[in-house]
């Protein structure tokens, strides 16, 4: 943390990408932009040889803990957070979901990091619902089990919960109307500052888009669009009429949208904001 200001990065590397270059452009923007928190989806566990974003984040001062650190490994990748100040305690929690999303269970990770004042404990959390287009009412679903996680454990007196991750929803789906407070859910509504509109962006903010070659074909596959594009990652900051703590945007922009000789760092591109500490 440097000139008062909180730094988040979230990126999905989308696991067993073709080309493992795009670790490298990864690493290269993890230590231009500086973040304090780091949010990382789809990461590669290798069993004992340990997971993909080791590599990335090596010897770069952070605490990392890999989802399959917390629970028993289910399939070969699953998400991971990183801080540069201590993690006081670690979670993963189910998300609920209907018969049809029961083969791929998805999961909320969690954690309480102790940061510097004037942040203190801070909650930092990185879901990863369903991606399915035609599982919105899933997504609504965990999304809410979401919003009551963070209910239930953030301290409406310190500082403001953070979100950041590939929610896979747009700005308009129901999910992410329900996080940023303009509609309810299940008889119950929140409210969560999305960076992006608060930083002040006029542009769609597209995270997955067909541009990137890497999801030309998953567009195809899921959407049969060859022009698609689709704002899915987002960092969200806990509403200032609820939490005590002080939180202004300042900015939050898309990254590693570009491919460098060729490679593409993911296929989703990344985002990071910067937030200020001190109202003055």
């Amino acid at each position: 943390m440097t000139d008062d200001k909180l730094r988040i990065f979230t990126l999905n590397l989308n696991n067993q990408r073709p080309d493992p270059r795009g670790d490298l452009l990864v690493r290269d923007e993890v230590i231009d932009l500086g973040p304090d928190l780091i949010s990382l989806q789809e990461v590669d566990w290798n069993g004992e040889d340990g997971h993909q974003a080791e590599a990335i984040l090596a010897e770069l001062g952070y605490e990392s803990i890999h989802q399959f650190d917390v629970q028993r490994p289910d399939r070969p990748y699953g998400t991971l957070i990183a801080s540069r100040w201590p993690v006081s305690r670690s979670d993963l929690v189910k998300l609920p979901s209907t018969e049809r999303g029961k083969a791929f269970p998805r999961a909320l990770q969690a954690a309480e990091i102790e940061a510097p004042e004037p942040i203190g404990t801070l909650l930092f959390i990185n879901p990863k619902p369903h991606y399915e287009p035609h599982m919105e009412l899933e997504r609504e679903m965990q999304a809410v089990a979401v919003a009551d996680y963070i209910e239930r454990n953030a301290d409406p007196n310190g500082f403001p919960p953070i979100v950041a991750g590939d929610l896979d929803a747009t700005p308009e789906a129901s999910s992410i109307r329900f996080l940023t407070g303009l509609q309810s859910l299940h008889g119950r509504s929140t409210h969560f500052v999305d960076t992006w509109k608060a930083a002040g962006n006029e542009g769609p903010g597209y995270t997955w888009a067909c541009e990137n070659a890497l999801v030309a074909e998953v567009a195809e596959r899921i959407v049969r669009e060859k022009e698609h594009r689709r704002r899915l990652d987002y960092i969200l900051v806990g509403a200032p009429l609820l939490y005590r703590g002080y939180a202004r945007v300042e900015t939050c922009r898309v990254v590693l949208d570009q491919p460098r000789d060729g490679v593409w760092a993911s296929g989703h591109f990344g985002v990071f904001a910067e937030i200020a500490l001190d109202p003055e």
